[in-house]
């Protein structure tokens, strides 16, 4: 990463370094043209090439052996192919063609002419090796394919207004003028003309030409002028476009490590059942012995050392350990337990923790949860301006769009304006039609219902006419068995003869309650109304 992805401010430092040398050769080249510094620039132009080559070969060398970190360069044949890479190629001929050079000039200290003719070429090559990555190359690519269409068009418009242009200032100027012989050199004129402002070696004489070359030049500027104009805006739009997406990718680190942090924090809750949440926090971390660390060892014996102990390290921001420098022992903040033995591959021992320990863990669980919360709320923010006038657009465009849904299904409901037929049914939402069912099916529920209320009320009629019928009998039946003597059935049965041939529409009501045992129980009934006569005897009036 250092050499191939500088991302600090030591590494973008050495390539700056390294590009400055680079620029200093080119310069020190373009001084040799020149013949009142070419003896002292020469001069200075060999050591520097001399310099630049030596540093230029380490630095491959350390690429070619830092090329095995990754995996599809690890191996003899995966070498070959980082070194067939297109950058690498660069640097493999501008190192072998400024050696050659340098082979030839050692003698005296200074290049050959023919020599240093050559070297130039490959001091302009040699700079095409600072951008490694092809960054500046895949972002002109990209906008060149982006707007692909809109630069044909405009270079084709362009290329027919040359042609035609050119061609009329030929028919015109061939026999009056001789810079317009033929018509290739018609041709120049208008790419000197439109392209550029026109170096002035062939001119029009004759004022058909000056007319014509004036109007086409005019009109065949636009087009000319309008493929610079695309690829500045497109390159602006692209830029602005990877911003946003490093903007959002800078999101995804603030995410995970907020929802890490939640998910621990709520395993470490009191209520939480979570075993093997609190596993991490068991075991301790084996540190090395203070008479080890103090060996000198070398970086190829220390680099797989350092590996498995970070094997072995579960997660030093949990896990405190404290080493004690006088005795060498091993302290924990989970564990008052100290190893008796002092060799380095002692294996503590899994040990329980304890509630204060729990209590810390959960305590810490929780810092870190609102940490994580308030940084992922800063990454939240917005971009730029445009971001958050963007936001509220589509917020409130979706606003909209939400109350005229809800003011379309209030009118539906309470039945008020509705909106004029469509043309094409099929395009109403199916929220409208699924509104439009409920009310229907409303409509046959209410029918339904007022249906059954009359088929009750007409049964209920019925029924109460059956039951008036039968609790008569009942009564009759037992005021003659046990609650009426002989003679009040004589009484009885002569007052309803008399009631009977009497006119029943000019007779008042009585309303007749037998006096019955009170312990018999009898069915419901309803009052008896038996119509009396106007003059009744006096031995039925006392008898009712």
């Amino acid at each position: 990463n250092f050499l191939e992805r500088p991302r600090g401010v030591f590494a973008i430092s050495y390539h700056i370094m390294v590009f400055l040398l680079v620029s200093t050769c080119l310069v020190l080249s373009i001084f040799t043209t020149i013949p009142v510094y070419e003896h002292e620039a020469a001069f200075s132009l060999y050591r520097m090439e001399v310099l630049v080559v030596l540093w230029l070969t380490l630095e491959f060398i350390v690429r070619l052996w830092a090329a095995g970190v990754r995996s599809r360069y690890q191996g003899l044949l995966g070498r070959f192919k980082f070194m067939t890479s297109t950058f690498c190629l660069i640097d493999l001929i501008t190192i072998a063609a400024s050696a050659a050079a340098l082979a030839q000039g050692a003698p005296r200290r200074v290049f050959a002419t023919s020599t240093l003719r050559a070297l130039r070429f490959f001091q302009i090559l040699r700079m095409l090796r600072m951008d490694r990555r092809g960054g500046s190359w895949k972002l002109l690519g990209s906008v060149v394919y982006a707007h692909r269409q809109e630069l044909i068009t405009s270079v084709y418009i362009g290329f027919l207004g040359l042609t035609f242009s050119a061609f009329l200032v030929y028919l015109v100027e061939r026999e009056v003028n001789e810079q317009f012989s033929n018509f290739a050199k018609a041709m120049w004129w208008g790419v000197i003309t439109m392209c550029t402002i026109g170096y002035g070696d062939a001119v029009p004489v004759t004022w058909q030409g000056k007319v014509i070359g004036a109007i086409v030049t005019l009109l065949s500027y636009s087009f000319f002028a309008l493929p610079a104009g695309i690829l500045g805006s497109g390159f602006a739009l692209k830029v602005q476009q990877q911003q946003r997406q490093k903007h959002m990718i800078s999101r995804y680190q603030p995410a995970a490590t907020l929802i890490q942090s939640a998910w621990r924090y709520y395993a470490a809750d009191e209520n939480s059942t979570a075993v093997a949440t609190w596993k991490i926090h068991e075991i301790p971390i084996q540190l090395p012995s203070p008479t080890s660390s103090f060996k000198v060892q070398s970086p190829l014996r220390r680099l797989p050392s350092r590996r498995r102990r970070s094997q072995t390290i579960h997660s030093p921001a949990d896990i405190l350990h404290i080493e004690s420098a006088k005795s060498g022992r091993y302290l924990s903040v989970f564990n008052d337990k100290t190893p008796e033995s002092q060799d380095e591959d002692y294996t503590p021992k899994h040990n329980t923790l304890m509630k204060k320990h729990k209590i810390a863990i959960r305590f810490i669980r929780m810092l870190k949860f609102m940490v994580a919360r308030r940084k992922f709320k800063e990454a939240l923010k917005p971009y730029d301006v445009k971001d958050v006038l963007e936001q509220y657009a589509a917020g409130h465009a979706d606003l909209l769009m939400r109350v005229k849904n809800i003011h379309a299904r209030l009118d539906l409901i309470l039945g008020g304006k509705r909106a004029p037929k469509i043309k094409d049914a099929s395009k109403i939402c199916l929220a409208s039609r699924v509104v439009k069912m409920e009310r229907q099916v409303n409509d046959i529920e209410d029918k339904l219902d007022l249906f059954i209320r009359q088929y009750m009320e007409d049964r209920r009629r019925k029924v109460c006419e059956n039951e008036e019928e039968s609790n008569l009998t009942p009564i009759l039946e037992a005021v003659n068995t046990e609650a009426i003597n002989k003679r009040e059935k004589e009484n009885i049965s002569a007052a309803v003869k008399e009631a009977k041939s009497v006119n029943r529409t000019s007779l008042p009501t009585i309303v007749y309650q037998p006096h019955l045992p009170a312990n018999i129980s009898y069915p419901p009934h309803r009052d008896l109304k038996l119509p009396l006569p106007q003059q009744r005897p006096d031995s039925a009036s006392k008898q009712l």
